[in-house]
């Protein structure tokens, strides 16, 4: 059966349309400097600007994506952080959105003065040549935990037709101005879609004592070899109003090898459940909330050696045993 001339017409446009997006995705694809990196097997860095509704400023994390590893470090820099002096993040954005009135330009002030902050602060050199510049908008934040919001939503824009035909305008159209850089977000949600979630690791930065080895790890091309894999010493606190929910959750996780030193309360009320990495080890967080058998607990690194533990697990309403 013959096809209408219309419909005929139709296939070819769309055919050519294909062809062109394919060859013109090849050319911005070479130029990329997160397929640069991609290519030779190094971590790139990023600079994710998380626009919160009600927020003025947006939350500012320093991702690094290991495709070795095929996983995503996101670190949350705090507000509070001191970039030079007793500066803050916070003070430097108001100050430079004071001075320039652009929200874009104090963002990327804010940025440049991290980068400087970080490099003195990680026992080794970090390779910033290519860093990429990202945004992803939020929805309200739950619990606290910007970093995963981010590392989710990154994640999510790989799986949205949408989103990705939105990302391939965009760098089509940084391709055209000669941006190499445009294409860096299209790349990195297609690899993304390719990252298991336990493959996404949200981080706080730590503190200053801290910060050295912890960025480091988050660098390094390949994973720190292990050796036995010791057993993880948590603690265990309830979040929630109901009774011996933290008592039930220690038996769960001692079936499964893990230590449990101590129950508690948590200081205020938990909607979800996180497990947090307490030394720097993001993979000690992961173990324990497999083991906890809660589909809907988050794991994220919140350094604190003072608390004496691996992790801290903090019992939400939305994990019964």
């Amino acid at each position: 059966m013959e096809l209408p001339r219309a419909a005929l017409n139709l296939q070819r446009g769309l055919a050519v349309f294909l062809l062109a997006a394919v060859l013109g995705a090849s050319v911005v694809e070479r130029a990329s400097p997160f397929a640069s990196r991609l290519r030779a097997a190094r971590p790139w860095p990023f600079w994710l600007r998380a626009r919160v509704p009600g927020r003025a400023a947006p939350a500012l994390h320093l991702g690094v994506y290991n495709p070795l590893r095929r996983a995503l470090v996101l670190i949350h820099i705090p507000e509070t952080t001191r970039l030079r002096g007793k500066l803050t993040a916070a003070r430097a954005y108001e100050d430079a959105l004071r001075a320039s009135g652009d929200a874009d330009f104090a963002a990327r002030a804010v940025e440049d003065l991290a980068r400087e902050r970080l490099s003195e602060l990680s026992a080794e050199p970090i390779a910033w040549e290519g860093a990429g510049r990202l945004s992803v908008e939020l929805g309200a934040e739950e619990d606290d935990e910007p970093a995963v919001s981010a590392a989710r939503a990154l994640k999510a824009r790989g799986r949205s037709p949408r989103a990705l035909l939105s990302l391939l305008r965009r760098a089509l159209a940084g391709a055209l101005r000669g941006d190499a850089a445009a294409a860096d977000a299209l790349l990195l949600a297609l690899e993304l879609r390719r990252t298991p979630l336990e493959g996404l690791e949200p981080a706080w930065l730590p503190d200053d004592d801290a910060s050295a080895a912890f960025l480091a790890r988050a660098f390094a091309p390949r994973p720190e070899p292990r050796g036995d894999e010791k057993t993880i010493v948590v603690e265990v606190l309830n979040g929630t109003g109901a009774q011996g929910l933290a008592a039930q959750a220690a038996k769960v996780l001692r079936s499964e090898g893990v230590d449990v030193m101590a129950l508690g309360q948590t200081r205020r009320p938990r909607s979800r459940t996180v497990i947090y990495d307490r030394t720097g080890y993001f993979d000690r967080a992961a173990r324990v909330r497999a083991a906890l058998g809660c589909p809907a607990a988050i794991a994220a690194t919140r350094v604190d050696a003072m608390r004496g533990v691996d992790a801290s697990v903090e019992i939400g309403s939305d994990c019964r045993f």
